[in-house]
């Protein structure tokens, strides 16, 4: 933990840094605790609106100078928007760290949200809307959500819908930003090579020069997480079946967080794991199949996700709850719990190689677990999972067979 530090700086921003002096690069990601969970059902999709509309043009620069001051530095620029969280991140020589900041703290605080580019962005993100229902993969995604947490926000897609998407003005672009994208909302990450003292000078330097709007602290509201369960089938002429079986999770903080990630690694999470073996190579039932665990702030979930052939859909289900049940009741062996640790720990280890990866899991840490977690902590929780903790958390989480909701698009007959 020596070359970590916390601060939460004079402008209320919350800095997080890992040193690593051996690397050329720096990363540097501003997080915001808002997703489109946060969101209003009337506002849903405002988030990844405003993180587009952040590219778009400043009180000091031009969308056209944004691209080109990033491209001089050889680095890159990004964003993305979550249920949860949205980020603001790029990546540079360490040499070029203050221009950085300063582009960053420009393009989050000083964006001017011109009324011309809100409409012209209303058209890319309908279109981006279209690409996902015309995509049958990310389409059935989207619709196994919608089933899967009904009437909660949890439900809402991220990138919102047609019809609130072209209900948006600039009024509530700007009523929602300065409520969510406030300094005490806010956490800056930074992993490489860079001195302490400059990097949060670099900052509060530049935050001491913006005048924002005085807003109370951002609630943080607890949200309806119930789940449900059943079959869920929608009718379209496709050439394969999409479906996505949900199943019981857990939060990113629960004590079993490493025996998930390795119950997944058995079941769908590598090439090597059951769902690809048994149902791909073995029967042939289809090509792309995996499992993913996905972790919220207070719950979670684990889905398997399968394209099949209509006549396939049935056996290739059946097969996914065997593998499912025997993993349950105990049939699983020491071999495929020492190779998924391996396949976990290796890929972490790799990861540690990235600033970018170093800096994105500091902040979800802090974020989710309020703390550090060091490279040799999470090696040590890694190795700790055994046939016993395996056997704990796929009780808890498959145990319960009327705790599964199967969404179906295309036809499955």
């Amino acid at each position: 933990m020596k070359n970590f530090k916390k601060e939460v700086l004079k402008s209320g921003i919350t800095l997080i840094t890992e040193k690593k002096s051996y690397f050329n690069s720096v990363s540097i990601g501003l997080w915001v605790k808002t997703g489109s969970v946060y969101e209003p059902a009337e506002l849903n999709g405002i988030s990844h609106f405003i993180e587009h509309l952040l590219f778009k043009g400043t009180k000091n620069r031009t969308y056209k100078a944004i691209n080109r001051e990033i491209d001089l530095m050889g680095g890159a620029l990004n964003a993305f928007t979550g249920t949860e969280l949205t980020c603001l991140y790029t990546k540079v020589l360490y040499k070029n760290f203050d221009n950085a900041i300063d582009l960053l703290v420009d393009l989050m605080f000083n964006s001017l949200f011109p009324e011309d580019e809100i409409e012209k962005e209303k058209s890319v993100i309908l279109q981006e809307i279209s690409g996902v229902q015309d995509d049958p993969s990310d389409y059935s995604m989207e619709l196994f959500h919608k089933n899967f947490y009904g009437s909660s926000s949890y439900a809402f897609p991220i990138l919102g819908t047609e019809n609130t998407i072209k209900d948006f003005n600039r009024k509530k672009i700007l009523d929602y930003y300065y409520q969510h994208y406030n300094p005490g909302n806010i956490i800056i990450s930074v992993a490489g090579n860079f001195e302490y003292d400059k990097l949060a000078a670099s900052i509060e330097n530049r935050m001491s020069k913006i005048a924002l709007p005085k807003v109370g602290e951002t609630a943080r509201k607890k949200f309806k997480t119930e789940k449900v369960y059943g079959d869920f089938f929608q009718d379209k002429d496709l050439e394969q079946t999409h479906f996505l079986i949900g199943l019981e999770g857990i939060s990113k903080s629960d004590e079993d967080y490493f025996s998930a990630e390795v119950l997944n690694t058995i079941l769908g999470g590598s090439v090597s794991s059951r769902l690809f073996q048994e149902v791909r190579e073995n029967k042939g039932f289809a090509y792309s199949i995996y499992s993913n665990s996905v972790f919220h702030k207070s719950d979670g979930y684990f889905y398997i996700y399968a394209g099949v052939s209509p006549k396939k859909f049935k056996p290739s289900k059946e097969l996914i709850f065997d593998i499912i049940d025997g993993i349950v009741d105990g049939n699983i062996s020491d071999d495929e719990i020492i190779n998924a640790k391996k396949h976990i720990y290796d890929g972490f280890l790799l990861g540690m190689e990235s600033t970018s990866q170093i800096m994105n899991r500091n902040a979800v840490n802090e974020i989710y677990e309020s703390k550090y977690i060091s490279k040799s902590q999470v090696l040590k929780k890694i190795e700790k999972v055994d046939r016993q903790a395996i056997k704990r958390i796929s009780g808890r989480l498959f145990s319960n067979r009327n705790n599964r909701n199967i969404s179906v698009l295309g036809k499955t007959k």
